[in-house]
C-alpha cells in the first residue's frame, strides 16, 4: 500500500491559518488573542500567525519563566514580539510553582510532577489575562504532541483555539520559515523547558522526523510494519508509538460521558 508523504507547507497554508484565527476570534466576539510564548518554535509560529491575523496590537504574548528558564529565551521572545509589534509581558511563575510544589509534592525527586505544575500555573496566568482583556487563549500544541499526549492536560494542552491541530512538528518548522520566524528559534533543540537538560526527543526516545513519518503512516491506516518501514524504526517501537497514541486519547478528547 502506498502512503502519502506529509504535505509541504506553503504560504497558502499560512494564510489559511491566519484566516482561521481571525474568524475564530470574531465568532467568539473577542477582542484579540493571548499566547504563551516560550522561546520555542511552536509558540513563535502561533504568535506570528496571530499578529498577521489580528494585528500585533490585538495580541498579548506572555513569557512565564521559572528558575530553569534560559536567559536567552527572555531576550529572544521580547525581540520577536517587538519586531512583530506584539504586546509583550513577562511574569515569573516560580513563586506559584514553589507554593504548589510545597503543598503537593511528596519530597521525592519528581521532575514530571513539577513540570505539570509549571504548565498548569502558566495556563492560570494565560486565562486570567484573557479574561481581563476579553481575549481568547490561542494554543501552541502541534499534532505530533497531541497524538503522543506530549503536553499537560489543563496545562499547555488547554486552549480556546488550536491552530496547529493538523500540523506535525516537522511541518511547524516549515511553517516557521514561511511566516518569518528567526533562524535562531527554528534551529533550537525542542524542549518543554520543564527541567534542566530536558529535551523532547530524548524523553520520547525518537526524533521528530522519524516520529512524524510513523504517525503519518499510522493515521493513513498503516500497520506497525508499515510505520517501521517508513520511519526506519523497529516494529516494536512502532507498536509502542501506536499504543501511546491510544492511551493518550483522553488528553485531547471531551470528557467521557455515559452512553458513549
Amino acid at each position: 500500500m502506498a502512503f502519502k508523504e506529509l504535505h509541504k507547507i506553503t504560504r497558502a497554508d499560512a494564510d489559511s491559518l491566519t484566516s482561521f484565527i481571525k474568524e475564530s476570534v470574531e465568532k467568539a466576539h473577542a477582542k484579540g488573542a493571548v499566547v504563551g510564548i516560550s522561546g520555542g518554535v511552536d509558540s513563535a509560529v502561533v504568535a506570528k500567525l496571530c499578529a498577521d491575523a489580528l494585528g500585533g496590537e490585538n495580541v498579548l504574548c506572555v513569557f512565564m519563566p521559572t528558575a530553569v528558564t534560559p536567559g536567552e529565551d527572555y531576550v529572544q521572545t521580547k525581540a520577536m514580539c517587538k519586531s512583530w509589534n506584539i504586546r509583550y509581558k513577562a511574569i515569573s511563575i516560580q513563586s506559584a510553582v514553589d507554593a504548589f510544589s510545597g503543598m503537593l509534592l511528596t519530597g521525592k525527586e519528581a521532575p514530571l510532577e513539577k513540570g505539570n505544575i509549571m504548565a498548569r500555573c502558566r495556563m492560570i496566568v494565560l486565562y486570567d489575562k484573557a479574561k481581563k482583556e476579553d481575549y481568547l487563549v490561542i494554543g501552541t500544541t502541534n499534532r505530533s504532541e497531541l497524538l503522543m499526549g506530549y503536553m499537560t492536560k489543563f496545562g499547555d494542552g488547554a486552549e480556546d483555539v488550536m491552530p496547529m491541530y493538523n500540523l506535525y512538528k516537522t511541518q511547524v518548522w516549515e511553517m516557521a520559515k514561511v511566516v518569518g520566524v528567526p533562524d535562531e528559534i527554528i534551529e533550537k533543540v525542542p524542549t518543554a523547558g520543564l527541567w534542566e537538560g530536558q529535551t523532547d526527543e530524548s524523553e520520547m526516545g525518537i526524533t521528530y522526523l522519524d516520529l512524524d513519518k510513523a504517525l503519518n503512516v499510522m493515521e493513513q491506516g498503516g500497520s506497525d510494519a508499515d510505520m517501521a518501514a517508513a520511519a526506519n524504526i523497529s516494529e516494536a517501537k512502532a507498536k509502542e508509538l501506536r499504543d501511546q497514541v491510544g492511551r493518550m486519547m483522553h488528553k485531547h478528547s471531551p470528557a467521557m460521558i455515559p452512553g458513549q
